[in-house]
């Protein structure tokens, strides 16, 4: 896993320059769709084996960006967590807005708190980054929520959520984003 992690933070410069001397807001603007969701407050438990529903543990946290993972995978899940990774590392500076980060496990037939803590930790991940698994009868429904197909793991989307569940507005962004435009975009969305 640390290998496709590797890999997945060695694309992103890639990507940037590949982006170097065009308008970097105007295609991630672009990317961003905006929607109104009305999610089930659906029981998730994190990597300390707390339980809570999805929405309630997460109505007051202010600005979101939600992806979606699971631990086994080192396809696309490998660049996920490389952007979600740069975001997290860049909420630490001073001055940084205030977005909580969180992983959603589309696997709960494998995955469990302590798989995705072993994850977590492998990457670093700071305190600001949930890791979270639903049951599995309930990952089906909160993943429709979402608007994500709840089919084969292997064939999830790399896709990012960013919102607020108090006014129920995110920004769906498919995709590989540049992390300092979520974290720009969270900046205009934050109380």
């Amino acid at each position: 896993m640390i290998r496709a992690l590797s890999l997945g933070l060695a694309l992103l410069p890639a990507l940037a320059l590949a982006h170097a001397g065009h308008d970097h807001a105007t295609p991630m603007e672009s990317a961003f769709v905006q929607e109104t969701l009305l999610l089930p407050d659906i029981p998730v438990t994190d990597t300390q084996g707390r339980s809570a529903g999805f929405v309630s543990r997460y109505g007051d946290a202010g600005p979101v960006l939600i992806s979606f993972i699971y631990t086994e995978c080192e396809d696309n899940c490998s660049m996920v967590k490389a952007v979600m990774k740069l975001v997290d590392d860049d909420l630490q500076a001073a001055g940084a807005p205030p977005l909580r980060l969180i992983a959603l496990s589309v696997d709960p037939w494998r995955d469990t708190p302590q798989s995705l803590a072993a994850a977590a930790a492998e990457i670093e991940a700071s305190d600001n980054w949930d890791w979270l698994v639903a049951s599995r009868a309930d990952t089906p429904v909160l993943l429709s929520a979402f608007g994500l197909k709840p089919g084969p793991v292997e064939a999830h989307e790399a896709v990012y959520l960013l919102g607020d569940f108090r006014t129920g507005r995110f920004w769906r962004i498919p995709g590989v984003p540049e992390p300092q435009a979520l974290i720009d975009h969270a900046r205009q969305i934050a109380p």
